[in-house]
C-alpha cells in the first residue's frame, strides 16, 4: 500500500515537474520573443541590408538551441488563429482590391492549378528521395503543405528595391486567399492517410463547400460587426475603445466559427477585413479618431505578430531538425541533398505553369517574350514558402507512420521553407528593376525654410519673443533632420564625431571662463544647461562609444568638482527654485562666452578641411553664424530657459498655420504634387495634434511655478 501510494505521489511529482518545465521554456520563449523583436529592429535598422525577417529566425534559433530538451509545443489551431488570421485579416482589410481584380484570372491560377500540380509533384518526388519508406500520402501532405506562399520575403525585399506593381498585386491576391486551396489539399492527403481511401469528386466538393462557406461566414461576422456598431451609435452609446475591441476580435471569432463549420477559417478572415473596409466612408470625429486609433494600434499589432511568426519558425527548426539529424540509419548529406531536390521542383514547377500563361498571352497579343520571361522568374521566386507551411504540416497526425518517419516530414518541410525563403531574398533584388523610390526631402526643406522666414518676420511684432524663438528652434531641427535624412550613413557619423568636438569646445571654454572670472556662477549653471542640450543631439549611433563616454565622463566630473569644491549645491538648489534673475550684465557675459567660443569652433572646423566632407563643414559654420547673430541680439538667455518651459503652444500653432499655407501655395504653383501635399499636411495634423495633447507632462514646470508662488 504505501509502495502504490509513493508510486502515486512520484507519478504526480513528476506531472507537476513537466507542467512546470513547459510553463518555464513558454515564459522564456514569450519574454524572448518580445527581447527579439526589439532587438532585431535596431539590428535592421543599423544594417538595413540584412532583412529583418532572417534576424528573427536566427534569434529564433538561438532560443530553440538553448531550450534543447525543454518542453515546448506550438498549437497549431491556435497559431494559425491568433497570429496568421489577423495578420491575413488586416492585409484584406488594407488590400486595394480593385488593382487585385484586374489580374483575377492570373491569381485563380495560382490558387487552384498551381498549388494542386505542386502538390502532386513534390509528393511523388518526396516518395523517391525521402530515405524512409513514407506513404505517397503522407508525401502529398508535404507538397499540399509548402503550396501557399509567403508574401514577407518580397515585402522585406520591396521595402529596398522597385518592383512593378502589378506583380505586387498579384502576390497579394494569391497570399490572401491560397491558403485556403492549400489547407483543402492537405485534409484530403491526410484523409487518404488515415482511411485509405481517395476521392476527386469528395475532394472538389469540399474545396466548394470550405470556399463558400468561409466566405459566408466573412460576410456574416462583418455584417453583424457592422451592425452592433450602428445600434450602439442610435443610442449614442458608441465610443473608440469598443469599436476598436470589435475589430480585433472580429478575425478570431470569424476563424473560429468557420472552422467549426467545417468552412475555411482562413477565407472567412480575409472576407472579413475586405468586408469592414469596403463601406462608405463618413467624415465624423468619430470615425477620425477611431481610424487613427485603429491605424496605430493595427500597426504595432502586425510588427509584433510578424516577428512572432519568423521567431516561432526559428524555435521550431532545431527541434524538427534534432529527431532526423540525430539517427544512424539517415544520411544527412542525402537529406539536404532530397531538400534542393524538393525546393528546385516546387519552384521549377511554379515558373513553367506561370510561363505558359505568360507565353499564352504574349502569343495572342504579339508582344515581346524578354518582358515575358522576367515576369515570369519574379512571379516565381516571389513564391516563397514560410510559417504557415510549417503550421500545417504540425497537423499532420502520426497514425500509419512511425516516430521517423513523422519527423522526417516535418524536418522536410521545415527544411524547403528555410532554403526557399533565403533563395527569395538572394534572388529577388537581382530581378528589381532598380533601388526603391527614396523620398526627396528637397521640397520639404524648401518649405520648412519659408516657415522659418515667416516666424522671423513674426519676431519683431511679438511680445514673447523667448516662445517664438523656441518654434524657430523646433522648425530647425526639423530642417536638419530632412537634410542629414538625405545624406549617407558617413556624413551622419562625421557629423556625430564633429558635435561631440564642438561638446568638447563648450565644455573647456565655460570652466577657463569660471576660472578666470569672467561668469558668475548662475551664469555657469545656466550654460551648463545649453551643453547638456548639445549632447543630447549627438547620435550615438554613428559615434565612437569610447570617444563619446570620455567626453560626457570629463564633462560630468568637471561638473560635479565644480559643485563640491565651491559649496554649491543648496544655493544651486535655491536658484532653481525661485528661477534665476538675469540682468543684463548676466546676458552680457553669457553672450561674450558664447561668442568667444564660436570662434574656437570656426576653427576648429576649418583645420577640418581636406578630413571631412567640405559641404558638412560648410553647413555647420553656416549654422553657426546663424545662431551667433541671434544670440549677439540677447535673445540666447531667453531661448535656453523657453527650452525648459512648454509654453509656446500658440507660436508652435502659428508655426502649423504658416507651414499649411506654404504647402498649399507650393501645390498650386505646381511645385509639389497633390499627392505630396496630403502627405505633408497628414505630417503637420499629426504634430499638431501632439502638441495640443492635453495629457502632456507639466509636474516639473508645474512644482517649479508652484514653490516660485510660494517662496
Amino acid at each position: 500500500m504505501i509502495k502504490k501510494f509513493a508510486s502515486k505521489k512520484n507519478y504526480s511529482q513528476t506531472v507537476v515537474i513537466r507542467k512546470v518545465r513547459r510553463n518555464y521554456a513558454f515564459i522564456i520563449i514569450f519574454a524572448c520573443s518580445f527581447f527579439s523583436l526589439i532587438l532585431s529592429n535596431v539590428i535592421n535598422r543599423v544594417f538595413p541590408r540584412l532583412p529583418l525577417p532572417l534576424i528573427q529566425i536566427i534569434f529564433g534559433v538561438g532560443i530553440g538551441f538553448l531550450l534543447k530538451g525543454e518542453v515546448f509545443e506550438l498549437e497549431t489551431e491556435l497559431f494559425l488563429a491568433f497570429i496568421i488570421a489577423p495578420l491575413l485579416f488586416r492585409e484584406g482589410e488594407e488590400s486595394d482590391i480593385t488593382s487585385i481584380l484586374r489580374n483575377w484570372k492570373l491569381i485563380l491560377f495560382l490558387i487552384f492549378p498551381v498549388i494542386f500540380v505542386s502538390t502532386l509533384g513534390i509528393g511523388y518526388l518526396a516518395k523517391a528521395v525521402l530515405p524512409a519508406s513514407v506513404p505517397l500520402s503522407a508525401c502529398l501532405a508535404i507538397g499540399a503543405a509548402l503550396g501557399p506562399t509567403d508574401l514577407v520575403a518580397y515585402s522585406a525585399i520591396s521595402k529596398r528595391f522597385s518592383f512593378p506593381k502589378w506583380i505586387s498585386y498579384i502576390l497579394q491576391g494569391e497570399g490572401l486567399l491560397n491558403d485556403a486551396s492549400d489547407l483543402v489539399a492537405f485534409q484530403v492527403a491526410v484523409t487518404a492517410l488515415t482511411t485509405g481511401a481517395f476521392s476527386l469528386l469528395d475532394a472538389s466538393w469540399n474545396l466548394v463547400i470550405s470556399v463558400l462557406g468561409g466566405f459566408l461566414v466573412g460576410l456574416i461576422t462583418a455584417l453583424f460587426n457592422r451592425l452592433f456598431l450602428t445600434i450602439l451609435d442610435n443610442m449614442d452609446a458608441a465610443d473608440v475603445t469598443g469599436a476598436l475591441l470589435l475589430e480585433l476580435v472580429l478575425p478570431i471569432s470569424s476563424y473560429f466559427v468557420a472552422e467549426e463549420i467545417h468552412a475555411s477559417g482562413i477565407i472567412a478572415v480575409v472576407v472579413a477585413g475586405i468586408s469592414l473596409a469596403s463601406r462608405f466612408k463618413k467624415i465624423t470625429v468619430f470615425d477620425a479618431k477611431l481610424d487613427s486609433v485603429s491605424h496605430t494600434i493595427w500597426g504595432t499589432i502586425t510588427f509584433m505578430l510578424n516577428g512572432m511568426v519568423f521567431f516561432l519558425l526559428g524555435t521550431e527548426l532545431p527541434t524538427l531538425a534534432t529527431p532526423v539529424l540525430s539517427i544512424s540509419t539517415c544520411d544527412t548529406l542525402w537529406m539536404f541533398l532530397a531538400i534542393v531536390l524538393l525546393t528546385a521542383i516546387m519552384f521549377g514547377i511554379r515558373f513553367v505553369m506561370i510561363s505558359a500563361v505568360f507565353a499564352q498571352r504574349a502569343w495572342r497579343t504579339k508582344r515581346s517574350l524578354k518582358k515575358i520571361w522576367k515576369g515570369a522568374t519574379l512571379l516565381t521566386f516571389s513564391g516563397v514558402k514560410g510559417t504557415v507551411s510549417i503550421a500545417t504540416i504540425l497537423l499532420l497526425p502520426i497514425a500509419n507512420m512511425t516516430a521517423l518517419e513523422h519527423s522526417l516530414l516535418l524536418f522536410t518541410v521545415a527544411g524547403v521553407t528555410l532554403l526557399s525563403f533565403l533563395i527569395g531574398i538572394l534572388v529577388l533584388p537581382k530581378l528589381a528593376t532598380g533601388p526603391a523610390h527614396t523620398t526627396n526631402h528637397y521640397m520639404q526643406i524648401a518649405i520648412l525654410n519659408d516657415v522659418v522666414g515667416e516666424l522671423e518676420k513674426d519676431l519683431k511684432q511679438s511680445t514673447n519673443q523667448g516662445s517664438v524663438y523656441a518654434t524657430i528652434d523646433n522648425y530647425n531641427q526639423r530642417l536638419e533632420d530632412l537634410v542629414l535624412e538625405q545624406e549617407s550613413n558617413d556624413v551622419k557619423k562625421e557629423l556625430a564625431n564633429i558635435r561631440v568636438m564642438i561638446m568638447e569646445i563648450e565644455s573647456e571654454g565655460l570652466e577657463y571662463a569660471y576660472k578666470k572670472g569672467k561668469i558668475s556662477e548662475l551664469e555657469y549653471n545656466l550654460y551648463q544647461r545649453y551643453i547638456k542640450g548639445l549632447e543630447r543631439r549627438i547620435n550615438r549611433g554613428f559615434v565612437s562609444s569610447l570617444s563619446y563616454a570620455f567626453a560626457v565622463f570629463v564633462r560630468g566630473i568637471r561638473r560635479i568638482l565644480h559643485l563640491a569644491l565651491t559649496f554649491k549645491f543648496r544655493i544651486e538648489q535655491e536658484e532653481n527654485r525661485r528661477g534665476p534673475r538675469l540682468t543684463e550684465e548676466n546676458r552680457d557675459h553669457m553672450t561674450e562666452l558664447y561668442l568667444t567660443n564660436t570662434e574656437q569652433v570656426l576653427e576648429a572646423l576649418s583645420n577640418l578641411e581636406g578630413v571631412y566632407h567640405s559641404d558638412l563643414l560648410s553647413y555647420l559654420k553656416r549654422s553657426r553664424l546663424r545662431e551667433a547673430e541671434i544670440i549677439q541680439s540677447g535673445a540666447f538667455v531667453e531661448r535656453v530657459i523657453t527650452h525648459l518651459n512648454p509654453d509656446n503652444v500658440d507660436e508652435m500653432l502659428r508655426g502649423y498655420y504658416l507651414e499649411r499655407k506654404v504647402i498649399n501655395e507650393y501645390e498650386q504653383a505646381e511645385l509639389i504634387s497633390s499627392r505630396y501635399a496630403k502627405q505633408l499636411r497628414k505630417e503637420v495634423n499629426t504634430l499638431e495634434d501632439y502638441s495640443l495633447k492635453e495629457t502632456s507632462n507639466t509636474l516639473t514646470y508645474d512644482m517649479i511655478n508652484l514653490a516660485r508662488r510660494g517662496a
